[in-house]
């Protein structure tokens, strides 16, 4: 199975069916795993920062690693890609029922074909 090292597939993934990508690992502070339902990749992210924000509040590290490990415990099916920028190499997870957002800088972007 082939690995590919850029941003452009998860970017893909997300432009074509957003629905269609969910969490389904966080082994902060390093690793976060996504799956999209619909082309059958998995995309693995290596995190360096993870800052968290509820409401209009600025975004903020203190934290956030462990609320987004509480997040995928409680409730990851609610946990959603709500945005991937390749140009500041960064996504974000939105969680309804926490009423957070988490964005992520990341160092690596992995996709694995199953």
């Amino acid at each position: 199975m082939p690995i590919f090292k850029s941003p452009a597939f998860i970017q893909q993934c997300f432009a074509v069916h957003p629905l269609s990508l969910s969490v389904k690992m966080v082994a902060l502070p390093e690793k976060v795993g996504i799956v999209c339902a619909n082309c059958h990749m998995r995309h693995r992210l290596q995190v360096t920062v993870c800052q968290s924000q509820i409401g209009d509040e600025p975004f903020t590290e203190v934290g956030a690693s462990q609320s987004l490990e509480q997040c995928m415990a409680d409730h990851a099916v609610d946990l959603r890609v709500s945005q991937v920028n390749v140009k500041t190499d960064s996504v974000q997870f939105r969680c309804r029922p926490c009423r957070r957002v988490y964005q992520m800088k990341v160092s690596l972007f992995e996709t694995h074909q199953q």
